[in-house]
């Protein structure tokens, strides 16, 4: 398996990082279960990053935890339990009945998660993938990274003993080999950044803590969170020669605090469209390339060419770019290609390995048929594509919308298209989980048409009914800038100037 992951194992304790970063590094799908100390947690992971966490134990559920925290009391919390729908999760019927918004959901999920994750890092267990179970598409989920769950973690730990342990203070902390691969724009406090900045491989625990102003404990804690992220490593022995202040500890950085935009973009840039775009159409070919071709290498390369280019094409295309506007429906994808990409590396980085690849090469017949087929293929898609939204629309008719979503997100990713976008934001758009997700397939919509007059009164409906007018009369100009007799833009837009704003128009 790609990155050396086992589905299954056990760890002592202190060890659970390491097992969560080899799935990281291999990409991995699926609920990884792991038997500890206080109960089971399960981690649902899509391209290797986790999604949502959650435990059996009673403490660490969704309505003791926000009982624990005074979001709601205990009596609230049995009353919810008792009128839940079925079907319905106990999270986005929350959400609905107006107890927190999708926005306070998704800070108290991860602050859950943190908690568990901080549980588990002090203890031995067991663990198992399984990978035919994926995050149901209806499911809360969580948005940071996971490198930056597990710094969170080390951070939130309460056991000071134990982050004591594992630091010796002859062993001498060097940073990673392939650090920057699993930087995950994690954001480091500035003691941390400091320290990563300091180490060098060469000198000890002892020596690093001379040298870096920190109380002890708060020199371990840092230490220690970025052990677990993968940023470094400790080793018995010093490197041979010192590492210099690398490029890992500059971007590793505490950004900036810079104000936020006043406005946000409506619609994705043309840049931003066409890489949307180009990571659809590579997650679907990229499989049938050869090694070489994937690296975008001749079979000539030399070892440090193809480690260079892997390193380019893994930062292109890691699948935490997930996190940026216009690739959150892409993270399947970008795990696809990450993949591989990976496998690619993984045998032509080892000489031994590229040697029988070749042989193996030159012995085959090339194939072309992917190209010879493209005609057949498109014709394909377009087939199941009108299939797709014409079973979705049957069972928008029966109110099944959450298997609807599902063939429309499929239809979109096949061949992107305004209308069926559109259709499928007014599905999302009926789970409040699912706002923001809509929101970004309309701003796909009106940048694939700009004049997409449906799109764009859609959008302005999106933030009239969130209060935003300022936006929702952008929207509503955008439309009148190339349809001035546009009625419905008009009277809309009338409406908003003179402060009688409607929370939907249309």
């Amino acid at each position: 398996m790609l990155g050396s992951a086992a589905d299954t194992g056990r760890f002592e304790s202190g060890a659970f990082p390491a097992v969560l970063r080899g799935f990281v590094r291999a990409a991995a799908d699926g609920r990884l279960d792991i038997d500890a100390t206080g109960g089971t947690a399960r981690l649902w992971l899509e391209s290797g990053q986790v999604r949502a966490v959650v435990s059996d134990a009673e403490s660490e559920k969704l309505g003791s935890w926000l009982v624990a925290h005074n979001v709601m009391d205990a009596e609230q919390m049995a009353l919810l339990l008792l009128r839940q729908p079925e079907g319905v999760r106990y999270g986005s019927f929350l959400v609905m009945e107006g107890v927190l918004d999708a926005e306070r959901l998704e800070k108290e999920l991860e602050a859950q998660a943190v908690a568990i994750v901080a549980r588990l890092l002090f203890t031995a267990g067991e663990f198992r993938l399984d990978r035919s179970d994926r995050l149901p598409s209806d499911a809360a989920t969580i948005e940071m990274t996971t490198a930056s769950l597990l710094v969170a973690a080390v951070r939130a730990s309460t056991q000071v003993e134990a982050l004591m342990n594992l630091v010796p203070s002859d062993h001498f902390p060097a940073s990673t080999e392939d650090a920057l691969l699993q930087l995950q724009h994690v954001q480091l406090s500035p003691g941390e950044g400091y320290l990563l900045s300091r180490v060098d491989g060469a000198g000890s625990v002892a020596t690093l803590q001379r040298l870096v102003p920190l109380p002890r404990e708060q020199f371990v804690r840092s230490l220690v969170a970025l052990l677990a992220a993968g940023l470094v490593e400790l080793r018995e022995q010093p490197v041979a020669r010192p590492q210099p202040a690398s490029e890992l500890a500059e971007r590793a950085r505490p950004a900036p605090t810079t104000p936020k935009p006043a406005t946000e973009e409506l619609a994705y840039s043309a840049l931003e469209r066409k890489e949307h775009e180009a990571v659809l159409r590579l997650a679907t070919v990229i499989g049938q390339q050869d090694f070489y071709l994937r690296l975008g290498l001749t079979r000539t390369a030399g070892a440090d060419q193809i480690g260079t280019r892997y390193r380019e094409l893994v930062r292109t295309y890691h699948p935490d770019r997930a996190r940026e506007r216009h690739l959150q429906s892409l993270q399947a994808e970008l795990g696809v290609i990450y993949r591989a990409l990976q496998e690619a590396f993984e045998t032509l980085s080892v000489a031994e390995k590229r040697k029988r690849y070749d042989q193996v090469q030159a012995s085959a017949h090339p194939s072309s048929s992917f190209l010879s087929d493209e005609a057949q293929e498109a014709e394909a898609r377009r087939t199941l594509v009108r299939t797709n939204i014409a079973q979705a629309r049957r069972l928008m008719s029966l109110n099944d919308f959450g298997p609807a979503a599902e063939l429309l997100d499929q239809a979109v990713r096949l061949m992107p298209d305004p209308e069926t976008l559109l259709l499928l934001a007014q599905v999302e758009f009926r789970n409040p989980m699912w706002a923001q997700r809509a929101l970004d397939r309309l701003r796909h919509a009106v940048s694939l048409n700009p004049k997409f007059t449906k799109g764009w009164l859609e959008l302005a409906n999106y933030w009239g009914m969130r209060g935003q007018a300022d936006r929702q009369k952008q929207c509503l100009e955008k439309v009148l800038s190339y349809d001035p007799a546009n009625k419905d833009a008009r009277a809309a837009l009338n409406a908003v100037i003179e402060a009688r704003p409607r929370k939907r128009f249309f």
